[in-house]
């Protein structure tokens, strides 16, 4: 039971990585052998980190070079670059053939998030629509892809994809893009604290006329209420002042005394 547990712990968390520590080992035709077993596998998907081994470069040149382009191939390569070189390269298994398919829809994903149909049948060379769904949805299982089948429109359309090996003259390539990306991130950045700046700015001068128009509101009622206060003291204590619209004028008596309407003497 111990044994089996101390086993266990010492399964490699990578993949390739129990390949790459069997590679120290091995020469010659047991390299080509292990590239074969390695392409082969399942859940392997990543062969830069074999590819690099000295034992695997020495393959390179010689009788056995056309296995050590066939891991070049998985590494960075997609199906027409097979067909391109086919002459110098080992006939695929179904299984290698199907793998590198699989890594060739991962390219295509890293590159589009939104992928025809038409465009993966030329890139795969598969003509039926049900085969390359298949495929498509048995890459989604794999976990190197996510993503969903648009039927009706007959897209791919890419929530995530893995990572292929970088070669290393690309290393320059990638770090160009990172660093335009990076000057990007700082510009729109940039942009953001000024328009921050702006919006701070219009709300202060908002804010302030809020109050300018407070405080004369607050002045308004202090004069109100001196004045109601300076005309209450003004009235005689107990006395009920008139209001002046109540006031009628006082009548005058016509010449001689009489009124309107009172019988005057005849002499």
């Amino acid at each position: 039971m111990a044994s089996e547990q101390s086993s266990a712990v010492l399964l490699p968390a990578n993949p390739i990585e129990q390949y790459v520590i069997l590679a120290k080992n091995f020469h010659g035709s047991a390299i080509v052998s292990l590239i074969n077993q390695a392409l082969d596998a399942n859940g392997v998907y990543i062969f830069g980190e074999l590819l690099e081994q000295p034992s695997v470069q020495e393959i390179a040149e010689g009788p056995d070079a056309k296995y050590y382009k066939l891991l070049k191939l998985f590494a960075y390569g997609i199906c027409s670059d097979y067909e391109e070189n086919k002459d110098e390269l080992p006939e695929l298994t179904l299984i290698q053939r199907r793998k590198l398919q699989q890594l060739t829809i991962v390219s295509l994903a890293s590159k589009n998030k939104r992928i025809p149909y038409h465009e993966l049948q030329s890139q795969l060379g598969i003509n039926d629509l049900r085969e390359l769904e298949d495929l498509i949805i048995e890459t989604i299982y794999t976990g190197i892809i996510e993503g969903k089948l648009d039927q009706q429109e007959q897209m791919f359309e890419v929530d995530f994809a893995i990572s292929r090996d970088v070669r290393s003259d690309s290393v320059d390539e990638i770090i160009n893009t990172l660093e335009t990306w990076c000057n990007r991130c700082d510009t729109t950045l940039k942009d953001l604290e000024d328009e921050i700046r702006k919006a701070n700015s219009v709300k202060a001068e908002k804010e302030a006329a809020k109050n300018e128009i407070k405080n004369k509101i607050e002045k308004i009622k202090a004069m109100i209420k001196e004045e109601a206060a300076a005309s209450g003291s003004a009235t005689s204590p107990g006395k009920k002042e008139t209001p002046s619209y109540l006031k009628l004028p006082k009548k005058v008596p016509r010449e001689g005394g009489g009124l309107r309407g009172s019988k005057v003497g005849r002499d």
